[in-house]
């Protein structure tokens, strides 16, 4: 097998994800008879398994997809989804505070009123569920909007969001505090375990 071709081949099947490698395709990119592309990747997938690499390639009829060898699936999976444990932050609470009074809301919007970058806070709470994209700013630069989910209202027992506190300027330090005990007190253990 030309070592060049192995190469490019595996390139190429990795690169192609999910959705497998066509030999057709591989044939058009590479410049070879599609039958020596089949030919090359079915001696690669022989490979693999002769090494016992962690990989495999698995062929269905013209295409090829690299996969995990199904021995470590578990791993795979356990790492693809991890357990979404523990407590908000407070960075977090306040970021989702901010979202759920002023929504539809920017992060830059987000970040002029906690003073401080909130890119970390937002991962969180989009990684919990909690808030989500809502749409775009129209014009230059386009600013994701975030809003809160149903699985907000869920966790907060919230039937919709007219049922938050009410907040003006004096109150708003105070009702910063109730948000933050309402979430020790109501939250959903099952969604934080």
């Amino acid at each position: 097998m030309n070592s060049d071709v192995a190469l490019i081949l595996e390139t190429l099947l990795y690169v192609s994800g999910d959705e497998g490698l066509e030999a057709a395709h591989a044939s058009d990119v590479l410049g070879i008879d599609r039958a020596q592309v089949i030919h090359e990747l079915q001696n690669l997938a022989s490979r693999f398994e002769a090494e016992a690499r962690a990989l495999a390639i698995l062929q269905f009829g013209s295409r090829f997809q690299m996969t995990t060898r199904p021995e470590f699936s578990d791993y795979v999976q356990r790492y693809a989804a991890p357990p979404q444990r523990g407590k908000l932050s407070q960075a977090a609470l306040e970021t989702l505070a901010i979202v759920a009074y002023q929504q539809p809301v920017t992060r830059a919007a987000i970040e002029d009123i906690r003073g401080v970058n909130a890119d970390r806070a937002i991962a969180t709470l989009t990684g919990k569920g909690l808030i989500e994209e809502g749409g775009r700013l129209k014009g230059a630069g386009r600013a994701i909007l975030y809003e809160t989910t149903v699985r907000f209202l869920d966790v907060f027992h919230l039937a919709s969001l007219n049922e938050l506190p009410s907040v003006t300027d004096e109150e708003e330090a105070e009702q910063m505090d109730l948000f933050s005990s309402g979430y020790r007190e109501n939250r959903n253990d099952d969604f934080f375990a």
